[in-house]
């Protein structure tokens, strides 16, 4: 398809070119037909916007809207002579000296580019269906035809300059002109575009490069189709970029045929500026400007290609070595966000915002930017300060906030918050500086404190009780009683651990306690019994 586009182009542009040379090289005849010249007579121009395919085949496009200005005159001394007017003097365009089809399209595209600066009032009409437009009653002169819409992203038409009348070697002069413009439609075509963007920066003692913001300036910039800056690319060959409390700004040029353009600045009256050349506003007080590429290489050519490059973009950079009236400088903090989930770098669906604020003299913080942060990753904030001051040093306060610049409530936010604080951009490093603030998250539980588990009886177990070890101790006497063989040893509820003998501590029960040592066991079994069912409920429970 594109190289389809190609060949089409070609063909087309081959045979516009061959029309205008056909009649140009008529029109340079005007002196030898002088004598069949009608002085006053009016004419029309008969318009056919059309495209010629690969195969010749001719396709006429509707709705295009074309604009005619009226740039020229006739004066007449014997002979007629075609006189650009006066308000287009400045273009030092001389139709007398216009030798070929290609130096007419120049001058048309020089002059597509003046009227708008001249302001000139034209008269528009569009194509029918079958891509005719008629002007009638056209009064004899110079005559400039452009599109209306250059950046129609579906068709584009070379501007064209024609006379009426319009001398033809074999007729004479004829005053019903046929006019053929160089139409190219885009259907299949790549989008194309030259991005321009301008941009401000001061250079202090140090030559030091620190950007600059503008308060509310205008800049113009041109494209043009030749090195010199002298063929203007189409009608909308200027644009204004106008800066307002930004350091940059951006010009676009849509539609823009396969080709190298060049790009400058231009002065007040519209006219390119020299690239690297030292302009002084007054004395002491000057700046220049160069043009780079996106690889930050010098260069002020535009190149678009549907094979390769369908958008162009370069940067007009403004050094200034002053700060001029509603000019202020501007720094800029980094801001580096860490998001931890259990101590690990992980991206969560939260959005988290950053501010920076300025200090007042009561103490208060002043809110100065606003952005959302990267996860993960760096954002840049700027800030400027006051107009014409150039200061050592300033501090500013940063913190994390929600999207209106209000500081988190910490008690409620789930994350730990670290890094904010405050950070000083400092002009020896050209008002650059970055911080870190990290955002922390444990979604781990810690562990529960060990406990000793209640023991807890098997069901059907036989339990096995081991009672206390027992002692005896004898009755005082001239000598040892000995207990009857009936009566077992028990244990007496007495504490006598105050004992020094190294005993136990333990006694037998008084003399006369008849209680059987199988109700002791017993009750004692019971116990063990049910403080272990407690100890088994006690542990249900919590596990609910």
């Amino acid at each position: 398809m594109e190289k389809r586009t190609k060949r089409k182009n070609f063909l087309s542009s081959f045979l516009a070119i061959l029309v205008m040379a056909v009649m140009l090289t008529g029109s340079m005849a005007q002196e030898v037909l002088a004598d069949d010249y009608v002085a006053g007579k009016t004419g029309n121009i008969n318009l056919t916007i059309q495209e010629t395919g690969e195969d010749g085949t001719v396709k006429p496009i509707p709705n295009v809207k074309m604009t005619l200005y009226k740039v020229g005159s006739v004066t007449f001394d014997g002979n007629v002579h075609f006189v650009a007017d006066n308000a287009l003097q400045f273009t030092e365009i001389d139709f007398e000296n216009l030798k070929t089809a290609d130096e007419w399209y120049k001058t048309a595209e020089t002059l597509s580019a003046a009227v708008k600066r001249a302001d000139f009032n034209g008269s528009e009409m569009q194509s029918d269906a079958e891509g005719k437009i008629v002007y009638s009653n056209v009064a004899e002169g110079v005559y400039l035809i452009v599109q209306s819409n250059p950046d129609d992203p579906d068709v584009s038409v070379s501007p064209m300059v024609l006379t009426v009348p319009f001398a033809e070697e074999s007729t004479g002069w004829t005053y019903d002109v046929q006019a053929y413009p160089k139409a190219v439609t885009h259907e299949g075509d790549k989008e194309t575009q030259i991005q321009v963007t301008k941009q401000l920066f001061y250079i202090d003692d140090a030559f030091n490069i620190i950007a600059m913001n503008a308060d509310d300036a205008t800049y113009k910039m041109g494209l043009f189709l030749d090195k010199e800056g002298t063929i203007p690319f189409r009608s909308d060959y200027m644009k204004d970029i106008r800066l307002v409390n930004a350091h940059s700004g951006t010009a676009v040029w849509s539609n823009v045929p396969d080709g190298t353009y060049y790009v400058f600045e231009l002065d007040e009256n519209g006219s390119p500026m020299v690239i690297n050349d030292l302009i002084e506003i007054e004395e002491g007080k000057s700046f220049y400007y160069n043009v780079t590429d996106a690889g930050e290489n010098e260069s002020n050519e535009a190149v678009i290609s549907q094979s390769n490059s369908t958008e162009s973009v370069s940067y007009v950079n403004n050094y200034y070595n002053y700060i001029p009236d509603g000019f202020s400088l501007r720094g800029f903090i980094s801001i580096n966000k860490k998001v931890l989930v259990d101590g690990v770098e992980d991206t969560v669906d939260d959005t988290f915002y950053a501010s920076v604020f300025k200090a007042e003299s009561d103490g208060s913080l002043l809110l100065v930017e606003t952005a959302e942060l990267k996860q993960n990753g760096t954002v840049t904030l700027e800030v400027s300060f006051d107009s014409g001051e150039e200061p050592e040093s300033v501090e500013y306060t940063v913190m994390e906030t929600d999207k209106e610049g209000n500081p988190i409530d910490k008690d409620l936010f789930p994350y730990e918050v670290s890094g904010e604080g405050d950070i000083i951009l400092n002009k020896s490093e050209r008002y650059t500086n970055s911080i870190d603030i990290t955002n922390s998250m444990e979604t781990e539980p810690d562990p529960d404190p060990t406990e000793t588990p209640t023991p807890t009886p098997t069901k059907g177990a036989e339990l096995t009780v081991t009672p206390p070890e027992q002692t005896v101790t004898p009755t005082p006497s001239d000598k040892p009683n000995t207990p009857d063989s009936n009566t077992p040893n028990i244990p007496n509820t007495s504490n006598t651990s105050g004992n020094d003998s190294g005993t136990t501590g333990r006694t037998s029960v008084k003399t006369g306690d008849d209680t059987p040592i199988g109700t002791w066991v017993g009750i004692l079994a019971a116990t063990i019994v049910v403080a272990g069912v407690a100890g088994f409920a006690v542990k249900r429970k919590k596990k609910k």
